[in-house]
Parts: C-alpha cells; sequence; structure tokens
C-alpha cells in the first residue's frame, strides 16, 4: 500500500513538472474551435420573400490584442495597478498602466513629491536616468535588467535563469490646479534572452503586465515615501517646539513658535487641551480656532507638578494662527476679536511656552 502511494506521488510531481512556467500561462486543451468556419448564410429561391434577419448574435470584428488565438491566449490573471497611497486611486474601466495621485503634504507641489520617488525608486535600484525633462514632465529610464527562471525539464537540477532588458517611459499629467496628477508607465524598448529587440513581438497581455508591474513598484516607493515623512513629522510633533514672545504680522502681541504652520498647528490642539480650553471650531485654512476656557485639571495632586496658574475668565475666546516664513504666529483674543494687551499675553507665556516644549506631550 505504502509503496502504491509512493508511486502515485511520483507520478504526479513528473506531470506536474513537464509543465514550464511559460505553459501554464497559456490556454490548454482542446482548440478544435480554431477549425470551426463560418456557416453558409441562408439561400432563398428568387421567387420567396426572404425574411428578416437579426444580426443579434454576430461577432463583430476585431483587432490589435484581440488577434491572438489559441495556445497565444494568456490565461494568468492580468496585473492590476495598485492603488496603494492615501489618496491615490485608479480610473474605473482603464486599462492603462496609469494611477492618480492626490495632493496629501503641501509643504512642496505635487509634481515634485512624485518625481522624487521616482528618482529615489531608480537610484535604489540601481536604474540610470537617461534623459529627465521635468517641464514637460516626462523622464525615460535607462535599462532595467531582470533576470527570470529558464524552462527546464523537472528531472534537470539547478536553476538556470535568463535576462531581459527593457527601458521605460514616465509620463505626469498634472491637473490646471495642481492637487491632482496622473503618472502613467510605458515600455519602449525590450530586448530578449537572446539580445534581439521584441518589443513589437511582445502580445499586449504581457506588454499591459510588464507596464503595470513597473508602475506598481513605483507606487510603493511613493508609498514608503509618505509613510517615512509622516513618522518623522509625528516625532517632530511630540519633541515639542521652542516658544518666545513677539509679534504676529499684524503687529498684535503674539507667542510665536519656532515650527512651520503645518506643525504648529496640531501641537497647538494639544497645548489648548493641556492649558484647559475646549475647542469649539476651527479652520486650519484660515487659521482660525475658536475655544473656551474651562480651567485645567484641579485634581488634588495636579497642583504638586502642575504649571502656573492661568488666570482666565471661563468664557469664550479665539485663536488666530498665522505663518511667518518657517515659524508660526499664535494671538489670543477674546470673543470680540480684540488681541490680547502685551500684560495678558506675558501672564500667559510661562505656561504655553512650557507645555509647547514639552517631550512627548499626551493627553
Amino acid at each position: 500500500m505504502k509503496s502504491q502511494i509512493i508511486l502515485c506521488l511520483c507520478a504526479l510531481t513528473a506531470i506536474a513538472g513537464c509543465s514550464s512556467a511559460e505553459s501554464r500561462k497559456q490556454a490548454s486543451g482542446s482548440l478544435e474551435y480554431l477549425e470551426v468556419t463560418t456557416a453558409e448564410t441562408l439561400k432563398v429561391p428568387p421567387e420567396l420573400a426572404r425574411p428578416n434577419m437579426s444580426d443579434r448574435y454576430v461577432l463583430p470584428e476585431t483587432g490589435g490584442a484581440y488577434e491572438l488565438k489559441g495556445a497565444q491566449v494568456s490565461v494568468a490573471s492580468p496585473r492590476l495597478v495598485l492603488p496603494l497611497v492615501t489618496g491615490s486611486h485608479v480610473e474605473e474601466g482603464s486599462s492603462d498602466a496609469r494611477v492618480m495621485f492626490d495632493q496629501i503634504n503641501d509643504n512642496e507641489p505635487l509634481p515634485k513629491t512624485i518625481w522624487d520617488s521616482v528618482l529615489g525608486y531608480l537610484e535604489l535600484n540601481d536604474i540610470a536616468v537617461e534623459e529627465f525633462d521635468q517641464n514637460n514632465n516626462e523622464l525615460m529610464t535607462g535599462w532595467v535588467v531582470t533576470r527570470q527562471e529558464a524552462d527546464s525539464q523537472w528531472y534537470e537540477l539547478g536553476d538556470e535563469f535568463t535576462e531581459q532588458a527593457k527601458r521605460f517611459k514616465l509620463s505626469l499629467e498634472v491637473a490646471p490646479h495642481g492637487r491632482t496628477a496622473a503618472l502613467s508607465a510605458e515600455l519602449i524598448e525590450f530586448i530578449d534572452e537572446n539580445g534581439n529587440s521584441v518589443l513589437n513581438q511582445v502580445n499586449p497581455f504581457e506588454l499591459r503586465n510588464t507596464r503595470v508591474d513597473f508602475l506598481n513598484f513605483i507606487i510603493a516607493e511613493y508609498d514608503v515615501g509618505i509613510r517615512l515623512a509622516q513618522n518623522q513629522r509625528i516625532a517632530l510633533i511630540r519633541d515639542g517646539f521652542v516658544s518666545k514672545l513677539g509679534f504676529n504680522p499684524d503687529g498684535d502681541p503674539a507667542f510665536v513658535v519656532d515650527a512651520e504652520y503645518g506643525n504648529a498647528w496640531p501641537r497647538l490642539l494639544l497645548v489648548l487641551r493641556k492649558m484647559g480650553f475646549d475647542v469649539i471650531d476651527l479652520d486650519q485654512s484660515s487659521g482660525l480656532i475658536f475655544v473656551k476656557f474651562n480651567g485645567p485639571d484641579e485634581s488634588w495632586w495636579s497642583g504638586l507638578f502642575g504649571k502656573e496658574e492661568i488666570m482666565l475668565d471661563k468664557v469664550n475666546y479665539r485663536l488666530s494662527v498665522q505663518s511667518v516664513g518657517q515659524q508660526t504666529a499664535i494671538t489670543f483674543k477674546d470673543s470680540e476679536n480684540i488681541p490680547f494687551d502685551v500684560s495678558k499675553v506675558t501672564d500667559l507665556f510661562s505656561v504655553f511656552a512650557d507645555y509647547m516644549a514639552e517631550d512627548n506631550l499626551d493627553i
């Protein structure tokens, strides 16, 4: 019994090994349909009226990719563009190797973010840049050499590989408003393992898969860059920022934080909560925050290690947050939009500055 099982397993292994990686992607089985000819049309005697004929089931003429027949047809699953990055997506129904990106980092233009990711991927994988026309948003890569396992018989020992070389053209189409851009990949040269240029001989399915694979590698690099930048930004915000007394661009007394606007804003929300302010409404685009002062935590141990007492009425206030180059000016105002005077700003400064600089501030 055991010997029969072993023989069956060996037979199955042999059968499975007979199929190569290439053959597994091809249609198999009966291909008799290729020999089928078109049936003759209905012959109607001249003395009889010809019946109405419907073309409902007539197959349309095809061309291009759909001229492939029989074993030429790939049955492998088609590659899909993978929009892994936050704010990325693909156009529904599109068969192109193309991905759309939305602006998520306001610190730099979207095209620069995308091209930096492309160049980073190429450099990381030792792929040369033959030509980069940044004005027209086009880039030509050097040779991208890929290795794949060569077809061999199941009984042959050892791994053999063949090399292919490809060159790509990357194009970036930026929307007029500049906050959306589409990156597409095009295969422009293909050298096979024998050193022959075979771009015109590659079937459309394999051609698309090659373009999509290359684009997906770039998308993955873009995603890594975005995540790294976010982690670095979070760490920077958690470390805190130095503040000083100063004036806003309008000349009003203000706290000047040594951080750019995008980083100072989320840190300020944490600081306000710690100081005893509840945020009622806010608008980051206009730099307005509406708050109500409820006082800090009054638990019995808070006074032992807490900051100085804040002498403010428990009413509504508003803050104006303004970008000043690489710094941010924060102006406290009353409910009538009148800025605090110098003495009131000075009284608040020590508590504000301590919380703004505190490491790993948490709520």
